[in-house]
């Protein structure tokens, strides 16, 4: 069982006019420990998405119990 997290962030690729808005809870899957600040929470999506952790700006994001 994984970590779940409400996140908010906007994915955008580094140049591009255009973006995408993301909300809502995703569960990080083998991870041994909590994530610990919004780059590290953004390294984690932007693996997800096959983009740079530059390409995205995490809004807000709360572990949730």
């Amino acid at each position: 069982m994984g970590i779940k997290y409400y996140t908010h962030f906007i994915a955008q690729q580094d140049g591009g006019v255009e973006y995408s808005e993301y909300r809502g809870v995703v569960e990080l899957l083998g991870r041994n420990g909590l994530v610990h600040g919004d780059r590290e929470i953004a390294r984690v999506l932007a693996r997800s998405f096959d983009l740079e952790d530059c390409d995205i700006e995490v809004l807000q994001w709360q572990q949730l119990h």
